[in-house]
């Protein structure tokens, strides 16, 4: 079956739970400024992130263009978004995660319950996003997604080799991108263990490196 993102062009991993599209596409671009509602704090990682996404990978600045083109809101406002069925019996972990978008010509709004949701809602923002000949498109019409498990991890093997800790970043990055929020790294002997030393091999992370990883 092919859903009605893929059928006009657009893509979107993993394929939301809800989309209605009107007919038209509109553009979108620096002319376009950016709106957070009370809830949303300017450092909020929602907001990082859509900051970082766009110009790494459409070179779009909000807002650096004199002309308006329309305004993107970033909203937090808890149980505004409805969630359905899920295979999560932890309900309230899965409603944290929700959002909505509602995209028209002048005006896209992005909702969610919590500051989880927002950041989810950004990432399906810029998935959308596509480049046509020079110019960026987006659909029109509302997304409400959820996720099906609150847990969703992804196995990474360091055993017989070992990323930087910059490119473990940038993979984390990359995960959290299509909505994985667990990354389970196998170091076995890249790791520096005082008890152990001799089975500690070369360039092993630290204590440190992990926990700054874990904080990133």
């Amino acid at each position: 079956t092919v859903s009605p993102l893929f059928g006009r062009g657009y893509t979107v991993i993993p394929e939301p739970q809800q989309v209605a599209l009107a007919a038209g596409n509109f553009t979108f671009g620096a002319n376009w400024q950016l709106k957070l509602d009370s809830g949303v704090a300017k450092d909020d990682v929602a907001v990082e992130t859509l900051r970082d996404d766009l110009v790494s990978r459409f070179n779009v600045r909000l807002g650096s263009s004199g002309n308006s083109g329309g305004i993107l809101n970033l909203r937090i406002q808890p149980g505004s978004v409805t969630v359905g069925k899920s295979l999560d019996a932890n309900t309230e972990s899965v409603k944290e995660q929700a959002y909505r978008i509602e995209m028209h010509p002048r005006a896209i709004t992005i909702t969610a319950n919590a500051s989880t949701g927002l950041f989810y809602g950004v990432e399906t923002l810029i998935q959308l996003l596509r480049r046509d000949q020079g110019t960026l498109w987006f659909p029109e019409g509302t997304i409400v997604d959820w996720p099906d498990l609150q847990l969703r991890h992804i196995y990474w093997d360091d055993n017989h080799h070992l990323e930087h800790v910059d490119e473990l970043k940038r993979e984390l990055r990359q995960a959290a991108f299509y909505k994985i929020n667990g990354f389970v790294i196998k170091l076995n002997g890249h790791f520096q263990y005082k008890s152990a030393p001799a089975v500690v091999e070369p360039y092993a992370l630290s204590p440190a490196e992990l926990q700054d990883l874990t904080n990133y």
